[in-house]
C-alpha cells in the first residue's frame, strides 16, 4: 500500500506509509564483547540515547543484521527481544521493528 500526495505544482508524489528503515545504522562488529545479543541491544541503547536512531525510526530487518555482522537470526532475535524488555523498540509482524518514545522530555 502507498499513499499519493499532490503538490501545489500538480505533480504526484507516492510515499510508504511506513518509514524506510534506518539502513545507516548497523550494530558496531568491533564493539561486540562478551554476550552478543546483550552487546546488539546496548548497541541499539546507545545509538537512540545519541539521537543516532530516533522515536518512530524503523530499525533493519533482524536478518538484515545477522547477514551484516555474520551472526546467526535467532543471536539478533534475542537481542531485540532484550532491547524490547528495556522499552528501547517494539516489533510488529509483517511492519517491522521500530524505536519508542520512551525517553524522558
Amino acid at each position: 500500500m502507498h499513499i499519493v500526495s499532490f503538490d501545489r505544482d500538480s505533480s504526484a508524489t507516492t510515499r510508504s506509509p511506513h518509514p524506510a528503515p534506518s539502513e545507516s545504522w548497523l550494530p558496531d562488529f568491533a564493539r561486540i564483547r562478551g554476550c552478543v545479543a546483550n552487546a546488539i541491544a546496548d548497541q541499539i541503547g546507545e545509538a537512540i540515547r545519541a539521537g543516532v536512531l530516533r522515536p518512530g525510526d524503523r530499525l533493519p530487518t533482524q536478518q538484515a543484521i545477522a547477514d551484516a555482522l555474520g551472526f546467526h537470526h535467532n543471536t539478533v532475535y534475542i537481542a531485540f527481544r532484550k532491547a524490547a524488555g528495556r522499552g528501547l523498540i517494539r516489533s510488529f509482524r509483517r511492519r517491522g521493528t521500530f524505536v519508542l518514545d520512551n525517553q524522558p522530555h
